[in-house]
C-alpha cells in the first residue's frame, strides 16, 4: 500500500512533468534509481538532458524547496553524472486547498 508521502510525491511529479511538457520539454524518464540514489525526472530541454528533482508540499507554509538540501543535491548530482547529465534543476509543487503552485528553479552545473 502506498503511503501518503509516496502518493503526494507521485502527484507532484506528474504535475511537474506536465508543467515541463507545456513549456516544450520532453520527459524522457521518471523515477530512475541507482542504488539509493534517484532522479525524479529526466527531461530534454531544447537539446540538453536535465535531471529534475521534484519536491512537493501540502499547505501554504510547506516550503518544499527546503527539503532539497546539500546532501540530497549531492545524491541527485551523483546519479545524474552516471548518465552524463551535468544539469540538475529543482521543481517545487505546493498543493493548497484552492490552488497548485509550481516553481521551476533551473540550475546549470
Amino acid at each position: 500500500m502506498a503511503t501518503r508521502r509516496m502518493t503526494v510525491g507521485s502527484a507532484g511529479e506528474s504535475v511537474a512533468a506536465r508543467f515541463l511538457e507545456r513549456r516544450g520539454a520532453t520527459v524522457v524518464r521518471r523515477n530512475l534509481r541507482f542504488g539509493s540514489d534517484e532522479i525524479d525526472l529526466i527531461a530534454r530541454i531544447r537539446s540538453t538532458l536535465v535531471a529534475v528533482e521534484v519536491k512537493t508540499g501540502i499547505g501554504a507554509d510547506s516550503r518544499p524547496w527546503e527539503n532539497f538540501d546539500a546532501a540530497k543535491r549531492g545524491r541527485t548530482r551523483r546519479a545524474a553524472r552516471r548518465l552524463g547529465i551535468r544539469r540538475v534543476d529543482l521543481i517545487t509543487v505546493e498543493f493548497t486547498r484552492d490552488r497548485v503552485t509550481v516553481r521551476w528553479l533551473p540550475e546549470s552545473a
